[in-house]
């Protein structure tokens, strides 16, 4: 019987049918996946984690071992991931690129504040005469970042993250092909229509449609943690980061003055923070009884985990 047969019929691993309804309707790819649970989980710690514990962790989204063995050797190829053997066992941790790229996305997806307006945008400009395939690259960079699309080449934020930004241009080798200017309102002209174009450029009825979905999926479980087992926090905490983020991509996280009335996606945040808190202890001690990494158990809760949210559940740290 393979390992993680065994590990399933634990009850540490099995979920309830209300619990396990969570996921029904959602279509969840493995890379996808994989990158939630290193980037939740593992990039804080910063090792490298058994392929067998991958497997077992991805049987509760419904994944195969077949298919977690052909994304993470994807993942690999694509520099997201860098993997070693040590006897017969496999291990996978992220990549140089990968930790940079879970990093960017930290600083998004544990901010759950809403920026101020202060009226000044950030812009983006793309030299036409940039390699069609390099041009797709960094413009698919660019929305995963939550630029809006003002025109063909042309991409703007509110409050951009220059860090993240200088990153992207730079993997991209973009430099000498991309100009990145301020912009800011002007006193004098109507600002009545910038909701409406923000609405447009940043496809905001579709971005309400998936946080009002994401509310409904995870506000019943607010009503019942107490029920929950390490192994059903576990698989909550990284569903509901899964689609957090998910839904975050699309997001721009506007400051509230272009938002319109009742957005939906400061609910949201307020509901995955609190969900987040309440779900860290119980998911915490489940994977540091159940995976193992090239060097033993996974270590105790680093303090870059308990510091993503002020107020967050008390734990045991690690030094």
């Amino acid at each position: 019987m393979y390992h993680f047969e065994f590990m399933l019929c634990q009850p540490e691993f099995h979920l309830s049918p209300r619990i396990a309804g969570i996921r029904r309707g959602l279509v969840l790819r493995a890379n996808s996946v994989l990158i939630t649970i290193f980037g939740d989980s593992i990039a804080p710690r910063g090792q490298s984690v058994w392929l067998g514990s991958l497997i077992d962790l991805s049987r509760m989204f419904g994944l195969s071992p077949r298919l977690v063995r052909t994304s993470a050797a994807r993942m690999k190829a694509a520099d997201w991931l860098v993997s070693e053997r040590i006897g017969r066992r496999s291990f996978y941790g992220l990549s140089d690129l990968g930790m940079q790229r879970v990093r960017r996305a930290d600083r998004r997806i544990y901010d759950f504040n809403l920026s101020d307006l202060d009226g000044c945008w950030t812009l983006v400009v793309l030299n036409e005469a940039m390699r069609a395939s390099a041009r797709q690259r960094l413009e698919r960079e660019l929305l995963w970042e939550s630029f809006g699309r003002l025109a063909r080449g042309v991409f703007a934020h509110p409050h951009a993250d220059h860090q993240s930004l200088h990153e992207i241009v730079s993997a991209a080798g973009a430099q000498d092909f991309v100009a990145v200017l301020s912009a800011r309102s002007i006193e004098a002209y109507s600002r009545t229509s910038l909701p409406s174009i923000m609405r447009g450029t940043f496809r905001q009825a579709d971005v309400e449609s998936a946080w009002r979905q994401f509310l409904g999926r995870f506000r019943p479980v607010a009503e019942d943690l107490d029920a929950l087992t390490p192994g059903e926090a576990f698989f909550v905490r990284t569903l509901l980061i899964h689609e957090y983020r998910r839904v975050l991509l699309r997001d721009p996280n506007l400051p509230e003055a272009l938002l319109p009335a009742g957005w939906p996606g400061i609910e949201a945040r307020q509901l995955c923070e609190s969900l987040y808190q309440e779900l860290l202890g119980g998911s915490e001690q489940f994977l540091q009884a159940h995976v193992r990494t090239s060097d033993g158990p996974l270590m105790e809760t680093p303090r870059a985990i308990v510091r993503r949210l002020a107020g967050a559940v008390p734990l045991r740290l690690a030094a």
